[in-house]
């Protein structure tokens, strides 16, 4: 929208007067006031898609109110005002624009569940109308993004949660646990992948594009700062899968499998990358749907796989030790065998689903100002390792990084004129 921008610059300034959907007088506490243990939080909700709906229902399930929701496509906006109607029949209110819901002073936090090149800008709006954030994964579309969206952040008293949420999973503490504990030597090698089978049954959000559009939808305000197009369906539904608003399997799915990787593993991020793959199955997407990225990490080395057209190896992680080995997938659990020869696991627990435990660590640190368990510096350092692996896919080349600095040290394509491959040749 050709106000946007202005919009977006003033809207703290600006009245109560709503543009939204519906609005009531603003009442209630203020953002900034402290909350007690047993004290409602008042939230909204920014993108109330798939993952928007989800999060909005796990709020309701702890007990916070929902009073305002948001999204630029009418159809979702009413289904989810049904849905965050509380038991006394007590409305939530909708907007098209996220600036009149922060306008709001009667709001503690948000869920931020837009697509992610809308990220950036709605959580700094969020932190800096003084309301906390949980913002789902991944954090941000560019590494420049995400440094940008940390020191934001940081520059308030806001807490923030990212949608990293096996960072809440009391299995993956205990796996950590058996790797850091030295009973499976020395880790050298870690693999982690997720692979699902969208040919049998198709892309799951084909029904929707079939179903086509009903009721108003904002294309220009979906756009946002992203390239200007002529409206396309397939676009809006499966925007993950167009550079213009995402990075494509290696950033959807990266910020729970590195994530995985890099917090087991102690490590902030790798020294470089290299990334390949393509669209094979899946023509209509922009980024690939195969992808194999090796991740260097100086004393260990990842191969990470991501895939949608098989889902015979399911979800997972194996760590591979001197000594011993430790795999988890979503069929079959965490399992641990050692010494390396074992054949049946000495350990052996469950894999549960930890997403509404994460919402509920948000939910307990609004009210404590305690960090979260995936703060912003969490959210940044792991989507940066799956950013550095598209800059390798995209460019054709290693990628070498100092992850403390957070500077890219080389972008380097080996030829066999270098002198080291040329002496071996």
């Amino acid at each position: 929208m050709s106000e946007h921008s202005n919009s977006r610059r003033t809207f703290l300034k600006g009245s109560a007067a709503a543009a939204g959907v519906a609005m009531t007088s603003l009442q209630g506490i203020s953002p900034q006031s402290a909350l007690g243990a047993n004290d409602t939080i008042r939230a909204g909700v920014i993108g109330v898609g798939d993952r928007g709906s989800w999060g909005l229902r796990e709020m309701k399930k702890r007990d916070v109110k929902i009073v305002a929701v948001c999204d630029v496509y009418e159809t979702r906006l009413n289904r989810a005002l049904t849905v965050a109607e509380d038991d006394d029949g007590n409305k939530a209110d909708g907007y098209y624009e996220h600036e009149r819901l922060l306008e709001r002073k009667d709001i503690d936090a948000v869920y931020l569940a837009t697509p992610d090149h809308w990220h950036h800008d709605i959580l700094i709006d969020i932190v800096q109308s003084g309301k906390d954030a949980y913002t789902e994964k991944p954090f941000s579309k560019t590494i420049e993004e995400g440094q940008e969206m940390v020191r934001a952040v940081r520059e308030t008293k806001q807490i923030v949660q990212v949608g990293n949420h096996r960072r809440s999973g009391k299995h993956w503490l205990k796996a950590r646990e058996w790797v850091r504990s030295g009973k499976l030597g020395d880790i050298a090698c870690v693999k982690v992948w997720d692979t699902r089978d969208w040919v049998t049954n198709g892309d799951p959000w084909n029904a929707q594009v079939k179903a086509g559009i009903s009721g108003r939808l904002d294309w220009d305000r979906f756009l946002g700062k992203a390239p200007k197009r002529a409206f396309d369906p397939y676009r809006y539904f499966t925007w993950r899968w167009y550079w213009d608003y995402a990075g494509g399997l290696i950033t959807d799915i990266g910020a729970h499998q590195l994530d995985v990787n890099q917090w087991v593993m102690d490590v902030d991020g790798p020294q470089s990358v290299v990334c390949n793959g393509g669209n094979h199955v899946f023509e209509a997407w922009e980024t690939p749907d195969v992808v194999h990225a090796v991740f260097d990490y100086g004393k260990f080395t990842t191969l990470f796989t991501v895939e949608f057209i098989n889902g015979r190896d399911s979800v997972g992680a194996a760590f591979y030790g001197t000594k011993g080995s430790l795999l988890v997938d979503d069929q079959n659990g965490f399992r641990v065998y050692t010494p390396q020869g074992a054949k049946e696991p000495v350990e052996h627990w469950d894999r549960p689903y930890e997403g509404g435990d994460h919402v509920a660590n948000f939910i307990e640190c609004v009210k404590s100002r305690k960090e979260p368990n995936s703060p912003v510096e969490i959210g940044h350092e792991i989507i940066t390792s799956a950013h550095l692996a598209n800059i390798s896919y995209r460019t054709g080349k290693r990628v070498q990084w100092d992850p403390k600095s957070e500077e890219m040290v080389e972008i380097r394509r080996i030829k066999p004129s270098d002198t080291w491959l040329k002496s071996r040749l």
